[in-house]
């Protein structure tokens, strides 16, 4: 076990013997021995123990078993407590992902604060095929097929070259006591169900299954390096930067037989699930929008744009005269004509509205809409809240914010462009002049 051992971590280049190693430890059968290989094989490292206190007065037993073991072996030792209960009810999350996050993030900072290199987990075949199986479950991407990785930038998992069974077998061979975790017994956890009832019959089949998936799983991640170093290069020729935003060509995309899982891979890094892309990609309304927590992907001509949410909209208020003109504002341009009324106007334009100018007052604003703002719909008797024709318009909270009013003198709103406009100034038979605005994306 003890030359495997060495071999695996020299073949895969894990860590080296100059490297100061962080070893996660809870006294199980698999960290204990990955504690005494490590031991054995004259490796430098601390060992970090977290009591989640979940177990009772068996967790406590856990943390004072690794202590003694750590100071039997001169091995630097810490350990930290948590009310996992309590702060996973506080904080809505389940034990299971809180208890992960925590440890992770402690032990990020030991590493931090006593300059170790690596983090070592004592991970194995076994645990790689029940995630793998468990991945498979919840309908996993590509990622989710490679099991559990190998070595990370600071984590390495160096008893991935073995399974359970040979585990247990060492340490019954070596007489090597450890703590036994009694939640595992359980059937309650859907990892406990398949070691218990879907792993053993897989052996029956294959008694190297463990193996099998180990391997499997490695080439799936090779595959999947060298296909996103070309999408890499794919993604480089079809996208341009300009001010810290992504214009990605639509033309180039389009190309692509499979440009929805293309892109996907390429923006899931910034928050947008699979059916936001699928979204954007099926849809060819110029301006249509999707958003994660921080980004947003828009629909241009030409391209889609990817750039962060900004933090808030600059204030804008312009004096609008009467006479023609053309206002150039952030991405899009308002078009405003003064037209005299006739039969032959086209008054199906896209994205332009039209007003009775007869009983407007100049100069007009134009501006941003404001919370408490309301207009009298086109149609309706009664008024309206702007932020209640974006919410009917089912318009995304991040681009509301730019939409823009006219309003006239008394604080009187005439148009939502390019939604509505009053009801006040609508068209009518007598009317001579007319207001035209018309908005354009750039």
């Amino acid at each position: 076990m003890l030359q495997r051992f060495e071999n695996f971590i020299l073949k895969h280049g894990l860590f080296g013997r100059e490297d100061k190693l962080l070893l996660a430890f809870s006294g199980g059968a698999d960290s204990v021995c990955l504690f005494h290989l490590l031991r054995k094989a004259g490796y430098d490292f601390n060992v970090a123990h977290c009591n989640f206190n979940l177990r009772g007065e068996e967790s406590l037993a856990d943390e004072y078993f690794v202590k003694d073991l750590a100071q039997q072996f001169n091995v630097p030792f810490f350990t930290t407590s948590f009310d996992t209960k309590n702060m996973a009810f506080d904080m809505k999350k389940g034990i299971q992902e809180l208890a992960r996050e925590l440890r992770y993030k402690w032990f990020a900072k030991i590493m931090s604060e006593h300059g170790l290199q690596k983090l070592l987990t004592a991970h194995h075949q076994t645990d790689n095929l029940e995630t793998t199986i468990i991945n498979i479950l919840r309908k996993t991407g590509i990622k989710g097929l490679h099991g559990i990785p190998l070595n990370e930038e600071q984590i390495a998992r160096p008893l991935l070259f073995t399974n359970r069974n040979e585990i247990e077998g060492y340490m019954e061979e070596e007489h090597y006591v450890f703590r036994e975790d009694s939640s595992n017994a359980s059937d309650y956890y859907l990892r406990n169900q398949i070691r218990h009832f879907v792993v053993p019959e897989l052996r029956k089949i294959q008694p190297e299954v463990e193996q099998c998936f180990f391997e499997t799983t490695q080439k799936v991640k090779g595959f999947e390096d060298m296909a996103f170093e070309l999408m890499k290069n794919h993604w480089q020729s079809m996208t341009s930067i300009n001010k810290g935003s992504i214009h990605i060509n639509i033309d180039q995309l389009n190309s692509l037989s499979n440009q929805i899982p293309f892109l996907f891979y390429n923006v899931q890094g910034y928050g947008f699930n699979y059916n936001q892309v699928k979204d954007i990609m099926k849809s060819s309304q110029i301006g249509n929008i999707v958003q994660s927590p921080e980004y947003i992907i828009i629909r241009e001509r030409e391209s889609l744009l990817l750039k962060k949410i900004e933090e808030g909209v600059q204030k804008l208020k312009i004096e609008i005269e009467e006479k023609n003109q053309i206002l150039k504002i952030e991405n899009q341009s308002i078009e405003i004509h003064i037209l005299k009324y006739n039969s032959e106007i086209n008054f199906k334009q896209e994205n332009t509205l039209f007003l009775n100018a007869d009983n407007l007052q100049f100069p007009l604003a134009l501006r941003n809409w404001e919370e408490g703002d309301k207009i009298r719909p086109f149609g309706m008797r009664g008024h309206k809240k702007i932020s209640d024709i974006l919410t009917d318009k089912k318009v995304l909270n991040f681009h509301r914010n730019h939409y823009l009013v006219l309003e006239q003198c008394e604080n009187e709103l005439i148009a939502l462009i390019p939604l509505t406009i009053s009801e006040n100034f609508r068209i009518q038979p007598n009317t001579t002049k007319i207001l035209s605005i018309k908005l354009n994306m750039a």
